[in-house]
């Protein structure tokens, strides 16, 4: 089955990270059909014709560098720029809806600690809206393009959304491995059925048309979850680390410290993407 992603475009080196990641990532990256979307200033903070037309001619050199370095056809790639209306991580899930893409897809430069602390940054807002689709975020990538998915799992309904999302992605995509990483946690006073947390996940991934042979499963005990987790995906070679998050509201004292796991973890990764579902 066709993959259709939404790829956010900006004037900024990062918009390279998502196009140069779904070149190295996938097989054919040809048979995935991308739409690149760039969403330009709202009215009135500057000329919007020429916020338009240069939207458009960014996209275009985006599409061009693809098609050059993939040798891919036009038709395989659309492209929409949007008008904002002020708040930007809206409007890209917005279109996210509307388009019904299988992911959306975002470069993300490293972090820093100004950015995280007043909030500036799309990337850490968008993950706080109201999504039914995963969200694909990619760092600066390796000059040797890293394989693999360190999908992590426990029982709750988000990881295993993610893990349906790994397998789709996956199925025809051969040349990828995928690890099960759960992470127990010793203080935690949940007791999790580990044998059975994968026995689902590995459903939901045969499911889709995963290969028994490429699916392996790991336990570390940490009383850090996302610790553990980037340790793991700073020693394997993963091209990305898939996670499922669960829904709640973001407190005051939590957008200055977040303590969701998937938050930390897209502070904390360098060159491994991050895929979120909830």
């Amino acid at each position: 089955m066709e993959k259709h992603l939404m790829v956010c475009i900006r004037a900024d080196d990062a918009s390279s990270y998502a196009i140069r990641f779904i070149k190295d990532f996938f097989n054919s990256p040809c048979d995935v059909r991308i739409t690149l979307v760039n969403i330009v200033p709202p009215k009135g903070s500057w000329d919007k014709n020429n916020a338009l037309k240069n939207g458009k001619l960014l996209l275009e050199e985006k599409r061009d560098w693809f098609i050059n370095n993939s040798f891919c056809e036009k038709s395989s790639i659309d492209f929409k720029t949007i008008q904002s209306r002020g708040n930007t991580a809206r409007e890209i899930v917005q279109e996210g809806h509307k388009g019904m893409y299988d992911a959306i897809v975002l470069g993300r430069q490293t972090s820093s600690m100004l950015e995280e602390f007043f909030d500036y940054s799309v990337g850490s807002r968008v993950i706080w809206e109201e999504i039914n689709f995963p969200l694909w975020f990619c760092k600066c990538p390796h000059d040797i393009p890293k394989k693999d998915i360190l999908l992590c799992v426990d029982e709750d309904e988000p990881s295993q959304r993610i893990a349906d999302h790994v397998g789709f992605i996956l199925n025809d995509n051969h040349n990828h491995k995928i690890t099960m990483l759960h992470v127990r946690d010793a203080k935690s006073k949940k007791s999790v059925n580990i044998k059975d947390v994968f026995a689902l996940t590995r459903e939901h991934l045969i499911g889709n048309g995963v290969n028994q042979e490429r699916i392996k499963e790991l336990v570390i005990e940490s009383n850090n979850v996302t610790k553990a987790i980037l340790t793991e995906a700073a020693k394997g070679d993963y091209a990305a680390v898939a996670a499922g998050r669960g829904v709640h509201d973001r407190s005051a004292t939590e957008k200055l410290f977040p303590k969701s796991v998937c938050v930390n973890l897209l502070q904390g990764l360098k060159g491994t993407a991050l895929w979120i579902s909830r």
